[in-house]
């Protein structure tokens, strides 16, 4: 979850940073176009599998790429906190390859797997696309500054609510007695993670829209 670039960064770093963004952008934007469309052409339960199946690959894929912002934290090529992004990263990793991928008896009918995607991938396209648009040396207009730093206050409950119900499904279908417990053990810690995280933002919110 990078924020403002640092004064030092490079020619090859920002050029590096606005391909990778704007890459992403693109990719969520996919994701949430099919999602949209998806529940809105075809909202029956029964055809929610075929979206599943082709949008969880799409998914996995980019949530797997933004593993490379905690090197980008780790690295300093961005001034994001490690601890905040990793933990992000990680619960996402978690979620597409622990639970969405390795369930998809649970995840593929299910209405929170369409909400969830709805709620990252909204997010997910207004942040690269601020962020590429900022790496660019372009003017933020006021209405995606807004969106970045207020539309969480909405979509990360409805994101965390979505994750958190299909890893609860998760364990009611495994037989391995350790995978779950690992999973309840990661269901209990999103109450504090969710906190840290919501928390983090509601600064940064303060922070950037009370600027100027």
């Amino acid at each position: 979850m990078p924020p403002k670039q640092p004064r030092s960064q490079s020619a090859a770093s920002r050029v590096y940073l606005l391909i990778y963004n704007t890459t992403c952008a693109f990719i969520w934007l996919r994701i949430l176009f099919t999602a949209a469309t998806s529940l809105i052409s075809s909202p029956d339960v029964a055809t929610f599998p075929l979206a599943y199946r082709t949008l969880e690959p799409w998914t996995r894929f980019a949530q797997t790429l933004a593993i490379a912002e905690i090197l980008h934290a780790a690295t300093g090529i961005t001034r994001a906190p490690v601890f905040t992004t990793f933990t992000q990263s990680f619960a996402r990793s978690v979620q597409v390859w622990a639970i969405n991928y390795a369930f998809p008896k649970v995840t593929a009918p299910s209405p929170a797997y369409l909400v969830m995607l709805l709620a990252w991938s909204t997010a997910d396209v207004v942040r690269y696309l601020y962020f590429a648009i900022m790496l660019a040396g372009s003017s933020i207009a006021e209405i995606l500054k807004w969106s970045r730093y207020s539309l969480f206050i909405v979509l990360y409950p409805v994101g965390i609510s979505s994750e958190w119900w299909l890893m609860y499904k998760a364990t009611t279908v495994t037989s391995n007695m350790t995978v779950m417990g690992i999973f309840y053990f990661f269901l209990a810690l999103y109450v504090p993670g969710s906190v840290m995280m919501y928390s983090y933002m509601l600064k940064q919110r303060r922070k950037v829209l009370t600027q100027g």
